[in-house]
């Protein structure tokens, strides 16, 4: 699994990663902005005919559930099955979720069918965001996965995160009907753009004693699912790089949806901007990660992956103390852009290396053990966020979470080198596998 390539030469000049690559960017940059265009209506639908936050809330937790409920079994999924026919399949039952919706809520809202309709959604990006990551290594040379990751990246910030929530909240001024159809024909669009592939067949692991093939004969039905779930979630813990970022990851998704969850606060009273002015704090998160997701793969050219990832960890942890201690909203501003730039530097380089080190066959398992870890968190940390501003204060959220995810990305960064050191390897030469040392 690991690449040759030195630092000086990885990514030299400007990279053509191949037409199997552009099919899947140009399906992802559509499937992203039916995201954005769906993330955002939702919500709005919610409030318009049901305005209870308490509404709103189901929304996001129906929406967030799959990914508890599902996680690991679609990762079980994704590597029993063609993962390209997984994901074009996903955006298919979204563009068709879709347009039912367009047709049965043109009038009426009931909130159980938008919860239904939010519940179908969050199935579908399950199984879609743990299979598209699984296929990138099999459509471009491990040397450019930075690259790639960096570019699919930057079209998610752009697409989902930037654009996506006013095209939403335009559609929705002319009708509910036309902003969910809109949706849905991205979602169809991504599906026909995924037939430019060739099919992408499971490749079988490799040969096992007759024993054990006759006992994963036996192991059919649930029992082999469990089984493909723990050797997956087994390799992880098993694997020190992949533990340790596996730690990172969680505690990164707390700190960020901690955080999040109390931005809008931060924004109103501390700062004391109005909506705009919130807008705009989010336009200068969205375009650091843009800048990020250009600059990570070049760093990744000339650092050691695992380093460059836990010191961008640890400056974003600086920038969420800076962003808690600022009382200027340029500064302020100037502070998520900047955690905007570490968060790609750590996202990045930490798919990846995911990605080069897991063998073919359990690539879908081991993404969906990280999602799991990193994005079922999310509603805890959101918790965790209004518990410390009761206790502390908005700002203080903001200093507590960073500090705290900084010295966690310094620990975790010592825990790994620690393990290295007593496994006895030789050194080598590879600059993703020779983590702390360049090539």
């Amino acid at each position: 699994m690991a690449s040759t390539a030195s630092p000086g030469t990885r990514g030299a000049g400007r990279t053509d990663l191949g037409r199997p690559f552009r099919w899947l960017l140009a399906s992802a940059a559509a499937s992203n902005a039916g995201d954005g265009i769906t993330r955002t209506l939702l919500p709005l639908l919610v409030v318009a005919h049901h305005p209870d936050p308490a509404a709103v809330a189901g929304l996001t937790a129906v929406n967030m559930l799959p990914w508890l409920l599902f996680a690991l079994p679609a990762g079980v999924l994704v590597d029993r099955a063609d993962r390209r026919r997984i994901v074009l399949g996903s955006n298919a039952v979204r563009a068709a979720a879709l347009a039912g919706a367009a047709l049965v809520l043109a009038q009426d809202r009931p909130l159980g069918l938008l919860y239904a309709l939010a519940f179908v959604l969050g199935i579908a990006e399950t199984l879609a965001d743990t299979a598209a990551p699984a296929m990138l290594p099999r459509l471009v040379d491990e040397r450019h996965l930075e690259r790639a990751n960096g570019r699919l990246s930057a079209a998610q910030i752009v697409l989902n995160e930037t654009a996506g929530p006013p095209v939403a909240g335009l559609l929705a001024g002319l009708t509910a009907a036309a902003a969910l159809a809109a949706g849905g024909a991205l979602y169809a669009l991504a599906a026909l753009l995924l037939l430019g592939l060739a099919p992408l067949a499971r490749t079988e692991p490799a040969p096992k004693p007759d024993g054990a093939r006759s006992a994963q004969a036996r192991g059919g039905g649930r029992g082999g699912v469990l089984r493909d779930i723990r050797e997956g979630v087994g390799f992880v813990l098993r694997h020190p790089t992949l533990r340790l970022t596996l730690a990172a990851s969680t505690l990164y998704g707390l700190v960020f949806s901690a955080t999040f969850s109390m931005l809008v606060l931060l924004s109103d009273r501390t700062l004391g901007l109005s909506g705009t002015g919130y807008g705009l704090l989010l336009a200068a998160g969205s375009l650091g990660a843009v800048v990020g997701s250009w600059l990570a793969p070049r760093a990744a050219d000339r650092l050691p992956t695992v380093r460059l990832a836990f010191w961008s960890l640890t400056a974003s942890g600086a920038a969420y103390v800076l962003l808690g201690t600022a009382r200027d909203p340029v500064l302020a501003g100037l502070a998520l852009a900047a955690n905007g730039v570490f968060m790609m530097g750590w996202n990045i380089p930490v798919m990846s290396l995911r990605q080069r080190l897991t063998p073919e066959n359990l690539q879908g398992r081991v993404m969906s053990v990280s999602r799991l870890c990193a994005w079922g968190t999310m509603p805890l940390g959101a918790l965790l966020g209004g518990l410390l501003a009761e206790i502390l204060s908005v700002p203080a959220v903001f200093v507590v979470c960073g500090t705290v995810l900084a010295a966690g990305a310094l620990l975790l960064l010592t825990l790994l080198r620690g393990s290295q050191a007593t496994a006895g390897e030789p050194p080598r030469p590879d600059p993703h596998t020779d983590l702390f040392d360049k090539g």
